[in-house]
């Protein structure tokens, strides 16, 4: 029993140890849910300190999820679907949760960087309807602007329509900041020049520009210049694209690309190439899209001045690297499809041990409750087999007790007879003996008891009386044989008429005797007699 218990207790320290470490990772992905939205960095810091190998397949999911979401507020554009992937995987079979909708949106944004625009759309459209239902704004604006950015190249009046609603969103909207605001507008700017309305765009363009001034944010202001003189560019106005292209680069625009291109481009519209090439040249390209663009642009500027041979030299440079984008991508797919088979293998292999410690610890359990079930089924067949024990025992001390009781009665109802067959026997002698002496005139009446008779006597009176005569002897060693005689007589409960005619005197002197006789065996109540004594002896 002893044992059972120890393994009873052993068992619930396992499992709490087990319950501990679940409601550890529970609070550690809440927390760096938190994290995510306004400290991605740490954030993802301190999901890289949690073993995904411990984790359940609900919070793998959202392990996955909040991991991409992290990596997607820092700024970092992720185009590998292998961790966003387990997340929406998990999600689409349990939709009624409320993480759902942001899975989705992230795996539709994964979708676009990827270039799948019909599945990113399916993932937007159900992301910003669930997020509508589920009253959470923020994340219905960023569906729908991703939407909005899916359809220009699907269909570019819905992806207007889209722009128009996102707008009027964020106006209705309390505590929304300008950059959201101008950022929407900069959107609707935009699907007003695809569709070829540039009046509207500039329209457009010159609100977001006014949200911008009252912001003072030198690089706000900037990037709305930039997308101004882009407008004025596809309308034809080239002084208006120079100034605000010259806005955009002075604010805040000398080390961002776009915005040197922006101006080079102004600069080769009014044919001021010399200022066209020299912005050129202060550009640092990063990336080969960022080298062809300035090689492309350069080409435009020498192709401006005649200078085919130098035009073509700048041609074959932005050429050689579009060769280069080319391999790079297609090495990118390939170093993609190889690491995400490798992540899949590593993941199935997290599964297949997840799923293993899943069915060990669902043993141990298992096994837990066996010796539980095992101790409770020991201690009640204990328990029974105690009381079936313990009644028989009272059964049988019962049946005992009753049986003594009975050869009790019997012994008793026996010595009775014996006493009764010993009085019957004198006194029928002792009737026989007057009977004599009353045949003889002027005798005195005498009984006379031989040796033999009192020892006979004696004998009986110790087997029947439970050694009457010997614990007499024992108890007053005083007495003298004809004192022990007279109180076997008195034993056997004889009258005093009787034990007169026994030793032939009068029963007044018998009586007398008896008193004396109270000294001796020392009563000394007076109103408790000889015959008393003996009879309780």
């Amino acid at each position: 029993m002893g044992r059972s218990i120890s393994f009873t207790i052993l068992f619930f320290m396992m499992l709490s140890v087990l319950v501990s470490c679940y409601q550890s990772h529970k609070r550690e992905l809440n927390l760096a849910y938190t994290l995510a939205e306004s400290k991605p960095d740490s954030a993802l810091a301190f999901l890289n300190r949690i073993n995904q190998g411990k984790l359940s397949d609900k919070d793998m999911a959202k392990y996955a999820l909040i991991y991409y979401m992290a990596q997607d507020k820092s700024g970092l554009d992720v185009d590998n679907d292998s961790l966003i992937r387990i997340a929406y995987d998990w999600y689409e079979g349990h939709q009624e949760d409320s993480l759902y909708a942001s899975s989705l949106y992230y795996m539709g944004k994964c979708f676009l960087l990827n270039d799948s625009m019909e599945q990113a759309k399916s993932c937007l459209e159900k992301s910003y309807s669930i997020s509508d239902s589920l009253h959470n704004m923020n994340l219905k604006c960023l569906a729908l602007d991703k939407l909005i950015e899916v359809e220009e190249q699907l269909a570019p009046y819905k992806a207007l329509n889209y722009a128009k609603t996102l707008v009027k969103m964020y106006e209705s909207m309390p505590n929304v900041s300008i950059y959201n605001k101008v950022a929407a507008r900069l959107r609707l700017c935009d699907n007003f020049m695809f569709v070829d309305s540039l009046r509207q765009a500039l329209c457009e363009g010159q609100i977001a520009l006014k949200l911008a001034m009252k912001d003072a944010d030198r690089n706000l202001y900037s990037f709305v210049c930039q997308d101004l003189a882009s407008v004025y560019e596809k309308v034809g106005e080239k002084d208006s694209c120079l100034f605000y292209a010259r806005q955009a680069y002075s604010s805040n625009g000398t080390d961002r690309l776009s915005c040197q291109l922006m101006l080079a481009s102004a600069y080769i519209s009014v044919d001021s190439i010399e200022r066209a090439f020299a912005i050129l040249k202060q550009a640092t390209p990063k990336t080969p899209e960022d080298r062809y663009s300035v090689f492309f642009m350069q080409s435009q500027a020498a192709m401006k001045t005649s200078n085919y041979m130098l035009a073509k030299t700048f041609g074959d440079s932005a050429n050689s690297c579009l060769q280069n984008m080319y391999r790079s991508a297609l090495q990118a797919k390939i170093n993609y499809y190889t690491s995400f088979l490798k992540k899949e293998s590593e993941r199935a292999k997290m599964q297949g041990k997840a799923e293993m410690q899943r069915w060990v610890f669902g043993l141990i359990v298992l096994l837990g409750l066996i010796i539980i079930l095992f101790v409770l089924y020991a201690y009640w067949s204990y328990r029974k087999r105690s009381l079936a024990r313990i009644a028989h025992e009272q059964e049988i001390f019962s049946q005992k007790q009753q049986m003594m009781e009975k050869l009790h009665q019997e012994e008793l109802s026996h010595r009775d007879v014996q006493l009764s067959v010993m009085r019957t026997y004198l006194l029928k002698k002792i009737e026989v003996v007057e009977k004599l002496n009353s045949s003889v005139p002027n005798e005195s009446k005498h009984i006379v008891l031989s040796d033999n008779d009192w020892t006979e006597l004696e004998v009986f009176l110790d087997s029947v009386e439970d050694l009457f005569v010997s614990r007499l002897k024992k108890e007053h060693p005083n007495l003298s044989n004809a004192d022990v005689r007279l109180m076997m007589l008195l034993r056997l409960k004889l009258s005093q008429k009787t034990l007169a005619s026994i030793y032939c005197v009068s029963e007044k002197a018998i009586k007398q005797k008896l008193f004396l006789y109270k000294d001796k065996v020392g009563i000394k109540n007076e109103h408790f007699s000889l015959r008393n004594y003996i009879e309780n002896f």
